[in-house]
This record gives C-alpha cells, structure tokens and sequence, in this order.
C-alpha cells in the first residue's frame, strides 16, 4: 500500500510540473491593435511625466500646477493600464481555452498511461527479495567460479583431500589453469594414489605449461601409465614424440611405424604419426643413418631437450644445429596440437615460427587447421584471425 501511494504522489507531482505553464496567462500579442495603442499611450504619460518635472525644476511651472499635472496624468496612466490587463482578444480567449483542455487531458491521461505501462511491462505481483534469500540463491549457484572457489576452499582446510583435488584437476585444466591442474593431478597422485586419468592429466598439464615439450617429470608419468594401463595408446605417442624430440629420431621412428600398425585404421591419430614418420624418413623409405642425426660432439648423437637447453646454449650452437634444435620444438608443438587442437595460444605461436622459418605453406595449413580447431572458441578464433591479417595469411 505504502509502494502505490508513493507512485500516486509521483505521479502528481510530475503532472503539476507538467502542466502548470499550461495555466499561466498568455501574453498580449505584439500584433494587437489595441495593445499596441495602449502601449505607445502609456509610453506617452511617462514622457509627460518627465517633462512636468523638468517644468517644475527650471520654474516654468508652478509647484502647484505641477502637482496637479502629474495627478491628471498618473489617473490616465492607471486607466490605461487597467483597460489594457481587462482586454481580452479573442486570439487570447482562444489560447485561454486550449491551455485548460491541454491541462486537463494531461492530469487524466498521464495517470492513465502510467499506469498501463506499468500494469504491462512491470511486476506490481512480484513479492519481496530478501538480502538473505539472495545469500542463499547465490551459495546454491552452479556458477563455475563459485564451485571452484568452494572446492579452494574445502581443500585449503583439508589439504590432504586426495579425492578434491583430483575432482579440482580436470577443473582447471579445461579453463586453462594448466600449473594448477598439474599441482592438482600430483597432490591427487600423491595422497590418493596413482591411476591412469591422474598420471594422464598430469602429464597433459605439464606438456602444456611446456608448450609441447616433454618435460623429465612428465615422461616419468607416462612411463609409469605404461606400466598401469598397458592398452592405452597416448602415452606411447607422447614418449616416442619425446624421442623425437631428444634427437633419437631413429627410436622415435621405429616407435611410430609400430603404433601404425597396431593403430585401426579409422584411429584420429593415425594420419599424424603416418606424417611425422614421413617427415623422419628419406625418400628410400629405411631408417635415417647415423649421419642424419644431430650431434652434441663424437660421442654424443641427440639435441639437447628443449626444455634444457638455455638461450645461451642455443646462440652458442653451430647454425646448422640450432637451425635442427628450433625445427625439433616447432615439431613437436604441431604434434602436440595435433592430439590436443584447443589450444589458441599453441596455434599462434605455431603460426608465427612457421612465418618465421619461412615455411609459408605450413603456416598457412596451420591456420586453416587452427580455425577447425578453435571452431567453438570465439576469442581464440578472434585471435587467430587478428594474426592472419598480421602476417598477411588471407581473411
């Protein structure tokens, strides 16, 4: 009751506001005749006003004539004055009439409207929203970040909460939180034991904080998932990639040939070891002589790992092996988008080192694989495109 008689003062309010210029009186109009008339007469009366006393002052009239002037003059000028503010024209008559019809439709018809709109577009029913029932609405959410933040919670009182932290995991590492993910799986492993989603999903965070390569404690984690989970196929691709990307490209070649034979031939990853196994192999189709691979000196046959190898240590290389050491981790970060293509920011950087190396067929080919990829990911595509236009890689 108190909500309505507050909108009804409103609403009276506004309409006085509204209308109240509508009431005032209408001035005389400059075109009137007769206002124009009683105008110049007054003006007339104040210059004889003036010019008794100018009379008065030089002598030439007497002080009594003078009194008496301005008494005869002041009594016209009042009459003037009265007879002008009685006239009414009909053009003031007619303006007259319509300010009153225009108050009066605008005191009923604003009410009115008011009220329809809110009667139509409003929520005169809705009850009350307690901040307490809204407390409540919002802890009971299954917003993403507020579940997130209740699990922090739970695990920051009970650390040693092995099943929240590998329910937590796989959390962040589909939003991108890849050092927590893996910090997640290894607490996981740790106080609940080792299992083949916990010793997977650490070694994909990992890989990811290391943008494809295969970082010691990972490939630890996949050795180990061999040894648990003997029919998985993943672990065995990212360890011969990592072969590959030690230099041991004869081992990471026989590793691939026997994943494609085991592999169906309808498998997803069966297209990318056929073309890594091409990309190790000479045009005769045998294995790369020890000629082919890379060396660090006589008695040493393989590159150091990238994850490794420091700025300096790869400036201070010969041209030839830092050119194989940069192709080895552009490799294996299109491998790994291969198995994992959601990764906007892999595919940037894969873009820009193929423009870079000048592999412009590559870059190319990853940018039209890119956007498959990132088909569902509006910001990443966004991105992707942004750098197309960069490098000047068609629309």
């Amino acid at each position: 009751m108190i909500f309505w008689i507050l909108v009804a003062c409103l609403v009276a309010v506004v309409t006085l506001v509204i209308t109240r210029p509508l009431l005032w009186a209408a001035p005389q109009s400059a075109e009137d005749p007769d206002a124009v008339t009683a105008a110049a007469d007054i003006a007339v009366y104040k210059d004889q006003l003036k010019e008794v006393a100018a009379d008065e002052a030089s002598g030439t009239l007497a002080s009594n004539e003078a009194e008496n002037a301005r008494s005869e003059i002041a009594r016209r000028l009042l009459r003037t004055a009265a007879d002008m503010d009685r006239a009414e024209t009909p053009q003031r008559r007619k303006r007259a009439g319509f300010a009153a019809y225009a108050s009066i439709l605008t005191s009923i018809a604003l009410p009115i409207a008011s009220l329809a709109l809110y009667l139509a577009y409003g929520a005169p029913g809705m009850p009350g929203d307690p901040l307490s029932t809204r407390i409540a609405q919002r802890e009971n959410s299954n917003n993403p970040n507020d579940l997130v933040a209740k699990v922090e919670e739970r695990l920051r009182e009970h650390p040693e909460d092995g099943t929240g932290w590998g329910v937590i995991a796989p959390v962040y590492y589909a939003m991108g939180r890849y050092a927590d993910a893996a910090n997640a799986y290894a607490n996981a492993v740790r106080i609940a034991g080792e299992s083949p989603d916990r010793l997977q999903g650490f070694a994909n965070a990992r890989i990811r904080i290391e943008n494809g390569v295969i970082p010691e404690d990972a490939r630890k984690a996949l050795e180990r998932l061999i040894v648990i989970a003997p029919e998985k196929k993943e672990p065995r691709i990212w360890l011969a990639l990592a072969k590959e990307q030690d230099g041991k490209l004869a081992e990471a070649a026989s590793e691939y040939r026997k994943l494609i034979e085991e592999a169906p031939t309808d498998a997803p990853w069966r297209q990318m070891l056929e073309a890594r196994l091409a990309n190790l192999m000479p045009a005769d189709g045998k294995s790369p002589p020890a000629q082919m691979l890379p060396k660090k000196d006589a008695g040493d046959t393989s590159l150091p790992r990238p994850s490794e190898a420091s700025p300096s240590a790869i400036m201070s290389m010969s041209p030839e092996r830092r050119q194989a050491f940069i192709t080895q981790m552009v490799d294996g970060l299109a491998a790994r988008l291969k198995t994992d293509g959601s990764d906007a920011a892999g595919w940037l950087k894969l873009i820009r080192a193929y423009q870079v190396l000048g592999r412009q067929d590559d870059a190319v080919k990853a940018l039209s694989d890119a956007r498959t990829n990132l088909k569902n990911d509006q910001v990443g595509l966004a991105r992707v495109d942004d750098l197309a236009r960069e490098l000047g890689l068609g629309g």
